[in-house]
């Protein structure tokens, strides 16, 4: 184990696998910066975007313990849904291209599509442990463990294994 976002302790990615994260930068207008000080990074929004609506847009990051970021939100982070982490060998942009096919959802009965924000903490924990089996099962292709901020601090990480997910050692539904 290894302290992680938050102030929490988050396992070393097994297999030499790297920890990403997607920051919410709507969440706390410091974010933007930080980010920007990482190395690697991409924006889940593509296009001419307005720099106003750039800085409070969802970024791709790989986390690494030297960017400020990862002070910044162990530090100030914990309770502030500033994003979740996972653990792949996939590299950023390929991990872009996977993450970018969630961020619309058909809203029933209507139909009509919106903006989906798995990346807000509280959304990622409610959607992943609700969602099929069939639903839950692309988000892990590529992606070994999902590392999310849940109520009072705990940290869910959420693993699939034989369609089974897992927080933790813990079976869910």
């Amino acid at each position: 184990m290894r302290k992680g976002c938050g102030g929490v302790n988050q396992p070393v990615a097994p297999g030499g696998g790297s920890w990403h994260a997607i920051i919410d930068c709507a969440q706390d207008e410091r974010l933007h910066g930080l980010v920007g000080a990482c190395r690697d990074k991409l924006c889940l929004f593509q296009g001419d975007i307005i720099p106003k609506l750039a800085a409070a847009a969802p970024w791709l990051v790989r986390l690494d313990k030297l960017d400020p970021l990862m002070g910044i939100w162990e530090q100030h982070g914990r309770g502030q849904n500033w994003g979740i982490m996972c653990d792949s060998d996939m590299g950023l942009k390929d991990l872009h291209r996977h993450f970018r096919r969630f961020l619309q959802a058909r809203v029933p009965p209507t139909g009509v599509i919106a903006l989906f924000r798995f990346y807000d903490p509280r959304v990622f924990n409610t959607y992943i442990r609700a969602a099929l089996p069939e639903e839950r099962e692309p988000w892990f292709k590529g992606v070994r463990q999902y590392a999310a901020e849940g109520a009072e601090g705990t940290m869910h990480q959420y693993q699939l294994h034989g369609g089974q997910l897992l927080d933790g050692n813990t079976p869910l539904g």
